[in-house]
C-alpha cells in the first residue's frame, strides 16, 4: 500500500516538472556572443568605468586627463575639453578605463563627435598587462578632418611593430554608431551596421580593457584652435558582448 502511494505521488511530480518545463521559454542564441547580456540595461554604468586622473599622456598631447571633465547621464559618457591651465598643461579634458578585461566579443558605441583642429576622441582596446602593443583602436578621429573615421590593429611580429588600418569618410550626421567584432582569428569593424574592414592580422590573444578619451593637440591632429573650446565628445548606449570577461586588478 505504502508503495503504491510512493509510485502515485512520484508520477504526480513528474507530470507536474513536465508540465513546468513546457512553459519554460528558451532564448535562442544567434551567435558566438550573444550569451553575454548587454550590461547597461541591469546596472549603473559608473561601476563599469573609471575616470583618470592623470598628468602624463600617451603622446605629445597638451591636456591633463582628470575626473572633472566626465560626465555620467543615464546610459551615456561625455568628456569635455577645456581650454584651462592644471599642473602646466594648458588644456583639460577627460579619460576613462573599463573596470573589466575582455577577450574576444562584440563592441559597439553610439557616438557624437565635435570638429576644430586638435580635437582627438578615441575608443581603443589595451592589454590588461601592462605593455603598449597590442592596441585595437576601434574608433579615432581627427577634429580638423572630422568626417574620416580610422579603426588600427598595432602589433608587434618578430620584433617588428606594424599596424593595419582604414580610413573611411561618413556622412554628415548628428550621431554614428560604431562596433568592433573581436574574433579568435580576424577583426571586424562597423559603422552605422555596415561592415567596414575585416583583417587577420596580429589578432590578440589575450585579455585587454577599454579606454574612451579626447586627446588634445600631438603629433597627428595639431596644435588646437581655442575657437572649438570647450568640445564635447559623448558615448552612450555602449554594448558589450565578451566571449570572455574578468575584472582588473
Amino acid at each position: 500500500m505504502l508503495l503504491l502511494i510512493f509510485i502515485t505521488q512520484l508520477m504526480d511530480n513528474i507530470t507536474k516538472i513536465k508540465q513546468e518545463s513546457e512553459n519554460i521559454k528558451i532564448k535562442k542564441v544567434k551567435n558566438e556572443y550573444e550569451f553575454a547580456s548587454n550590461w547597461r540595461l541591469h546596472r549603473d554604468i559608473r561601476e563599469y568605468w573609471i575616470p583618470i586622473e592623470r598628468k602624463d599622456s600617451y603622446n605629445n598631447e597638451l591636456q591633463y586627463y582628470s575626473r572633472d571633465n566626465v560626465c555620467f547621464d543615464g546610459d551615456a559618457i561625455e568628456i569635455i575639453s577645456k581650454k584651462e591651465i592644471k599642473e602646466d598643461k594648458e588644456y583639460t579634458s577627460g579619460l576613462v578605463e573599463s573596470s573589466c578585461a575582455y577577450k574576444y566579443g562584440y563592441f559597439e558605441f553610439t557616438i557624437e563627435i565635435s570638429q576644430g583642429k586638435g580635437i582627438f576622441p578615441a575608443i581603443w582596446l589595451l592589454p590588461e598587462e601592462d605593455k603598449g602593443l597590442p592596441e585595437i583602436d576601434i574608433f579615432e578621429m581627427i577634429g580638423s578632418q572630422p568626417y574620416t573615421f580610422y579603426g588600427v590593429i598595432h602589433y608587434e611580429q618578430d620584433g617588428d611593430k606594424k599596424s593595419d588600418y582604414f580610413a573611411h569618410e561618413v556622412p554628415v550626421q548628428e550621431k554614428y554608431v560604431v562596433a568592433l567584432e573581436w574574433g579568435k582569428d580576424r577583426l571586424i569593424w562597423y559603422i552605422d551596421g555596415n561592415k567596414i574592414y575585416e583583417t587577420e592580422s596580429g589578432v590578440p590573444q589575450e585579455y585587454m580593457y577599454l579606454i574612451i578619451n579626447q586627446a588634445v593637440g600631438e603629433d597627428w591632429p595639431g596644435n588646437p584652435d581655442d575657437k572649438v573650446f570647450p568640445s564635447r565628445f559623448k558615448v552612450q548606449s555602449i554594448t558589450i558582448k565578451p566571449m570572455f570577461m574578468k575584472g582588473r586588478g
